[in-house]
Order: structure tokens, then sequence, then C-alpha cells
């Protein structure tokens, strides 16, 4: 598998921009909630999980009775609806994994889907987190970022120890180490179209807010 999709339960992207990400994957996966944005945009689900406790009842009652494949979790258990999709896709080997509907309402569960990225990562599988205004990576290592002079790129902590270095930014870093808990990194300005990010030390979640063409 090259690319796959997880839509998620949070705010749905539209239809059009969930159209986009689906024909750019050769798999969708919904997680609970997410089977509603996925549906309301007509692409085509290979499969959900969750314990639909979220769910539209007729959405699932159309996920059934188009026969899409679904697996039911209990509501008491240990992983988020997220969480499940990422150990379910990880059995096919991606090479990336896409999250769109990651953002949005509850924000802790926003900030556990981001989580999610780190956890793809670190078992070796690129992954982003899509949405109109933005697009999201948990970066241990370096990443180059491609955009326009002026868009907003944030560089926060994941973990307490992160030393960093920054270019093609309007605030650069060379080997900085970031005190825990500053978030020295929010809001930084693309000077050009490519943005530099090292991460010597630690973990870096990296937010790129792309600029509305003029």
């Amino acid at each position: 598998m090259n690319r796959a999709l997880i839509v998620l339960g949070g705010e749905a992207p539209s239809c059009e921009f969930l159209r986009a990400l689906a024909a750019a994957c050769d798999y969708v996966l919904c997680a609970d909630s997410g089977l509603d944005a996925a549906l309301a945009a007509g692409i085509d689900i290979d499969g959900v999980i969750g314990d639909f406790d979220s769910a539209k009842q007729t959405s699932v009652a159309l996920m059934k009775a188009r026969g899409i494949p679904h697996i039911v979790y209990p509501a008491i258990k240990d992983d988020t609806d997220g969480m499940a999709c990422v150990r379910f896709i990880l059995d096919k080997k991606p090479n990336e994994v896409v999250f769109a509907g990651a953002g949005g309402g509850r924000v802790d569960h926003a900030l556990a889907n981001f989580l999610l990225l780190a956890y793809l990562e670190k078992n070796g599988v690129a992954a982003r987190i899509e949405q109109e205004e933005l697009t999201a990576w948990a970066v241990h290592g370096e990443k180059t970022v491609r955009g326009r002079a002026g868009d907003l790129l944030s560089v926060l902590q994941m973990t307490e120890e992160l030393t960093l270095s920054l270019s093609g930014l309007f605030y650069p870093l060379d080997h900085y180490a970031v005190e825990f808990g500053h978030p020295i990194g929010v809001s930084n300005v693309m000077t050009q179209e490519t943005a530099a990010i090292q991460v010597h030390k630690g973990w870096a979640l990296v937010i790129h807010y792309k600029a509305q063409p003029e």
C-alpha cells in the first residue's frame, strides 16, 4: 500500500477537500463518525473502525447496507478510535498515512490526533494531518516544508528535550535547546518558498498554515 487516508471524527472537512485527499490515496479508513464525512463526500470507503458512539445511525445503517467492512470496538477500551485505526493500518504496511478530520471539537481529542503522527513516524511510516488551512507533521530528524513567503509555520515541543535548527524563516535557530514549556517556535514566518527544520534531539510538531492565493 502506498498511501492511506484515515478520516477521523473531528471537524469534517469540506466534501471537495476530502474527495481530493481520497483521490490521492489507495485506501480509505474511517474512525467512527469520520464515516459521516466520508459518506457525505461520496468517496469510496474500504473500512470503518469504532465503537460507533458518535457516528449517525443513518450512516451506520448505510454502511451495513452497502457491505462496507467494519470492526466494532467496545466503548470501554484503551485506544481511541483513531489509535485503533492506526494499529489496523500499520498491519497493511503503508508508506504514508494522511489524516483528515483531526481538528475541531474537543481539545483533548485534537491533541491525541497530533500524537498519532509521532506514533506512525516512530513505526517507520510517514504521516501528516491535512486540513484546508494547514498541514502538520511530527518531526524527528529533518523536514523541508514547501510553501510561500509569508506563510506561518509553528514548531512546537512534543518531548521534554528538544534541540532545533531552523532556516528559511524570519526567526532562525541554530542547535537551539528549547526550554521545556517555552513555545518559542510558534508563529514563525517563511521568508522563502522552502523552510528547513532539523530536530537534533527530541520530537517537534510542525504546523504549516497555508497562505490563501491572492
